[in-house]
């Protein structure tokens, strides 16, 4: 009677929790496979409540009933089992959804044989050190993302082959237990019909206790895992044979689009891949031991099936990365790479830049649609200035000088016909450029620390939009426009030859933008002067021979707006034909004989902003000086920067620009006093940066602004 109650009492009480977990929000996720609905929730209630009252009257009647005691232990065994099939759901629902990356799980369940309907195991990113034993018995896995190769019989390869059914993208990691090539046949790679993506990798690290494998060894273990010929994605890392087994690159691989071989240091030849036909992607790293690539990686003559195709017909991205002892790099006498768009070469720093030369030619002469070609990148990263770069419509070479002779001598960029733009740099190359060498899309040509590169004008003509020449062109003395009739952006900066600029079929009506800055043999412009009428920026910043402005400023450049002659001593008054009415910003200085008297300026009715820079300016330390200032009626910027020696600011000089909004010193160390008692009533900023002028010298001479709308900024630099 006693046993019987407590049997009835176990039964209730068990019958609860295991109602309690079916209605639980993670089950019901779970088994429907959409969000808790609170209809499909309170449905299930009603029914476990009535199954519960029938539990309850059970347990009554089973003393005088021995069909109902029966049924009452059976009804516990099923809960047990139930119970029992509970646990092994909600391990499913937590190794489906929360083992993906998470970085500190080193090991998995030794139980986890016992889930063998388990169909998804997604352990990416986390940190296995070996798999749980008895995997094998998961026959219902398709989705397993990694196997970490265990050293025991029941967690090595030979329990991946019995995972047949697996789909998708599979990891295999820690190749370097594996004992020999039968060991690698086990896992039965090859009958895996359904996997996609396979990556095979070994540690990078061998420890004591790693199995001592002779190179053949190593590659009869790679050749023992040979995956189905629908293989797309094969990678193939830290392997550590010397040379690859044939089914890698077999042309029997058609629906192979990329291949990554990664940290191979012994192999000195690289695989036959180039009759691969579908191969869009390639990659090859760290191949330490490798000096040449020849003929053998375009065809393997052995392979009996091999067709007569180019060399990689669809290869699309081809990339070399650290390449430390490779040298030679031989083309086939067909043409390849016929599809190629991006090609990358980085720290391969004993490659033969001829080598490279030859690349390049065959490249471009050899792709069925040159346009097509959208990158090409050469970097040498223990040598950082070495470095060529195309990038969709940009083509940057720094460095090079083979690379940059070979690239315009034999014009290799002249086919590159959607190129819009280059930019060459740190190249000691004698080069002479001119418009037949260029295609024709070319909008931006940049020309850096290059001193030996030519420009021809004579007989050419340029259809650039943006040219900048900085430090190069040695042989440059006279810039003619005429040669660039569309061009908008012109600067030239420290090249030391320069003494002209020249046109003689005026008007130049499309430039903008005129800079010649540190040209210190610029003399001149046309003699019957910049016939621009577009310009509306004109810098000739420390040019210090510099005679004077182009004559007739003010009407052939009527939309001038900003105009910089800083550094320029022997322009201290405009040009014949009088001011430039549009003028809105000026700045002058690092000289004297502009700073002292500012009253050559005018009257310069529309400018807005003012910069004086006293650079070299030792003497002066007081400014402006009394009556320095003209009449600039629209002025509501000024900055006084630079001054050296400047110690006293005079204010009462200010009060003259009457719209005059912000004043900003700056770098004037030695400033100290504010003379004066007013600064302009319409001053809404002024910012001090000088280091030894203080907020309260600041706030003596504007406290009497009633305005809080006044901002003050300080500072000591």
């Amino acid at each position: 009677m006693a046993e019987a109650l407590v049997v009835g009492a176990l039964v209730s009480g068990f019958a609860n929790v295991v109602l309690d977990r079916l209605i639980s929000p993670e089950f019901v996720n779970l088994v429907v496979g959409k969000k808790l609905d609170r209809k499909l929730v309170e449905r299930l209630r009603t029914a476990l409540l009535a199954a519960e009252a029938l539990v309850a009257d059970a347990e009554q009647k089973q003393f005088g009933n021995d069909r109902v005691r029966k049924w009452l232990d059976s009804l516990r065994d099923a809960l047990y089992t139930a119970d029992d099939l509970l646990d092994r759901v909600f391990i499913k629902t937590e190794i489906r959804n929360k083992l993906e990356y998470c970085f500190k799980l080193t090991m998995l369940p030794n139980g986890m044989y016992n889930l063998v309907n388990l169909r998804h195991l997604d352990i990416r990113g986390t940190p296995l050190k070996e798999m749980p034993k008895g995997m094998g018995k998961l026959k219902q896995l398709r989705i397993l993302s990694k196997f970490v190769v265990g050293k025991q019989e029941d967690n090595g390869m030979e329990e991946l082959g019995g995972l047949l059914n697996l789909h998708g993208s599979l990891e295999i990691e820690k190749l370097e237990n594996v004992v020999d090539g039968n060991e690698a046949r086990s896992a039965r790679i090859i009958d895996k019909k359904q996997i996609e993506e396979l990556l095979l990798k070994w540690s990078l690290s061998s420890g004591d206790d790693m199995v001592s494998k002779t190179h053949t060894d190593e590659q009869d273990i790679l050749h023992g895992l040979q995956p189905h010929t629908g293989l797309k994605k094969l990678t193939v890392d830290v392997y550590r044979g010397k040379i690859f087994p044939d089914w890698i690159g077999h042309s029997l691989y058609q629906n192979m689009t990329s291949v990554s071989l990664e940290c191979c240091w012994n192999c000195c030849v690289v695989p036959s891949l180039g009759q691969l036909p579908s191969l869009k992607s390639l990659r090859i790293e760290r191949f330490d031991e490798l000096k040449s690539i020849g003929k053998e990686f375009y065809k393997n003559e052995g392979h009996q099936h091999s067709s007569p195709i180019a060399p990689f017909p669809s290869l699309e991205s081809l990339e070399f990365d650290r390449m430390s002892c490779w040298e030679e790099w031989h083309l086939p006498d067909s043409e390849a790479f016929p599809q190629l768009k991006s090609l990358q070469i980085r720290g391969c720093r004993m490659l033969k830049g001829d080598m490279v030369n030859q690349v390049l030619m065959r490249i471009v002469s050899s792709s069925s649609d040159v346009s097509k070609v959208r990158q090409l990148k050469i970097q040498d990263d223990e040598r950082w200035h070495k470095k060529m770069r195309l990038d969709g419509d940009s083509l940057s070479i720094r460095g090079f000088e083979s690379v940059a002779e070979c690239a315009f001598k034999a014009r290799i960029i002249h086919h590159l016909t959607s190129l819009q733009e280059i930019y060459i740099s740190w190249s000691e190359s004698v080069v002479s450029l001119g418009g037949n060498c260029l295609p024709k899309s070319l909008q931006k040509l940049t020309i850096f620390h290059c001193h030996h590169i030519e420009l021809l004008q004579q007989q050419h003509k340029y259809g650039l939009v943006d040219l900048q020449i900085y430090e190069s062109c040695d042989s440059l003395t006279s810039l003619s426009l005429d040669a660039f009739p569309n061009l908008k952006n012109l600067e030239i900066k420290d090249c030391s030859n320069l003494e002209s600029v020249s046109m003689s079929e005026p008007p130049h009506a499309s430039l903008q933008r005129l800079t010649i800055f540190n040209c210190p043999q610029l003399v001149s412009f046309p003699q019957e002067g910049l016939a621009t009428p577009n310009l509306t920026h004109l810098d000739v910043s420390r040019c210090l021979k510099l005679e004077a402005l182009p004559r007739g400023m003010n009407t052939l450049l009527p939309n001038l707006e900003s105009l910089d002659i800083q550094g320029c001593p022997n322009i201290c008054r405009w040009p014949e034909g009088g001011l430039l009415a549009n003028l809105k910003e000026l700045r002058i200085g690092d000289c004297e004989e502009q700073v002292r008297g500012l009253s050559w300026l005018g009257n310069l009715d529309n400018l807005t902003h003012l910069t004086i820079s006293g650079v070299g300016c030792k003497s002066i330390k007081s400014y402006p000086e009394v009556g320095s200032l003209p009449h600039l009626p629209s002025l509501t910027t000024l900055e006084i920067c630079w001054f050296k020696n400047l110690e006293t600011l005079e204010c009462n000089e200010l009060l003259r620009l009457t719209s005059l909004q912000q004043l900003h010193i700056s770098s004037c160390w030695k400033l100290e006093n504010m003379a004066g008692e007013k600064l302009p009533p319409s001053l809404l900023l002024l910012r001090i940066r000088c280091g030894l002028c203080t907020y309260q010298d600041v706030i003596l001479y504007i406290g009497y602004i009633s305005s809080f709308n006044s901002k003050i900024i300080g500072g000591g630099n």
